[in-house]
């Protein structure tokens, strides 16, 4: 980097701008022709954190709910029985429901990996039960077939590939659990069901051996921050959920006194190095749209060419404060 245009900009957040990278990162005054300088400013970054995993597991962590509903027995209620059915069992239809709770979990959060594991129960021959995602709310103690056998999407959130004999049957369910803690759709658990052609037992969260009762093992990288602002320039999520808020108004590049503008040259904008040209880029190469000022007459957005402020009433050429500019108090990047 050379001479003239001049910005320095004191980052209230993250601009990764390439063609600063290279220059004088100094907040000293010169004169030339080209070029960008910015002061050192404090660079936040966020980053995602190593991934958490967690068992949901009743008498382990969380809370889970889990009860089997029976098609001749509409209003009976098997909350506290240690045995979950799927398919053909004493001659009805029978299905299981389970919900784990995970609340715990950040919002924002990615979830790497969610696994539903059941203990089944020594059966003869293979069968597969189907995995739904329940859409209303229940509880344990009061669910029944009247109240839950329908109320579930149709489409297959996952299978159980329930082959002969006994042991721990598994089911991915990651994008599910993904949507839940999204908000895509509320937690009511899963319903497990099959073709009455088959029947299968698994053991529910009242057997007394913990290990046997069913879990959900989720594995989740929570966001971590930073600065508290949404600048997009950054990797992962830094505002909102368990961060800072976002700052609504869009992110600084400048604060008063810290901005000067030429009409110079700036290779590839409009022709023209200004202030405004410059900073439009700062603010283009991280994903804003718009440079807006804010002050006495309100915002204005428009830059045109090599005019800085036009919308303020006049062509301004600003060899000096950038933000001495009548009315203009800051200059920020917006969608």
């Amino acid at each position: 980097m050379n001479r003239t245009t001049k910005i320095i900009c004191a980052l209230l957040s993250t601009l990764t701008i390439p063609a600063c990278a290279a220059g004088d990162l100094s907040t000293e005054n010169f004169n030339g022709e080209d070029g960008v300088v910015l002061s050192h400013g404090p660079l936040a970054q966020a980053e995602q954190a190593l991934s958490t995993c967690v068992d949901v597991q009743r008498g382990l962590f969380g809370t889970v709910q889990d009860a089997y509903i029976a098609e001749l027995a509409p209003t009976y209620n098997t909350g506290s029985y240690y045995v979950l059915y799927t398919g053909l069992s004493s001659g009805e239809d029978k299905r299981s429901v389970l919900q784990f709770d995970l609340g715990f979990i950040p919002a924002d959060s990615v979830i790497d990996s969610a696994t539903l594991n059941i203990s089944q129960i020594y059966k003869a021959s293979n069968s597969t039960v189907d995995v739904h995602r329940i859409t209303a709310a229940w509880s344990e103690n009061t669910v029944t077939w009247n109240n839950i056998s329908s109320s579930f999407d149709p489409a297959l959130a996952g299978t159980i590939n329930a082959t002969s004999g006994s042991g721990v049957r598994s089911v991915d369910l990651t994008a599910l659990a993904q949507g839940w803690v999204d908000g895509d759709y509320g937690n009511h658990g899963v319903l497990l069901k099959e073709p009455l052609t088959n029947k299968t037992e698994f053991r529910s969260s009242e057997n007394t051996t913990l290990a046997n009762r069913p879990s959900l093992r989720v594995c989740y990288t929570a966001p971590t921050c930073s600065d508290g602002i949404q600048n997009q320039g950054e990797t992962g999520v830094d505002c909102g959920g368990p961060c800072s808020p976002c700052a609504s108004a869009g992110v600084s590049i400048t604060a008063p006194g810290e901005a000067y503008g030429h009409h110079g040259a700036c290779s590839g904008f409009n022709g023209c190095g200004d202030a405004a040209t410059c900073a439009l880029w700062a603010c283009n190469i991280n994903g804003y749209s718009n440079l807006v000022s804010y002050g006495a007459q309100g915002p204005c957005t428009g830059f045109n060419n090599c005019h800085l402020f036009n919308s303020q009433g006049s062509v301004q050429y600003n060899w000096g404060n950038w933000c001495a500019v009548s009315g203009v108090s800051e200059i920020v990047c917006s969608n």
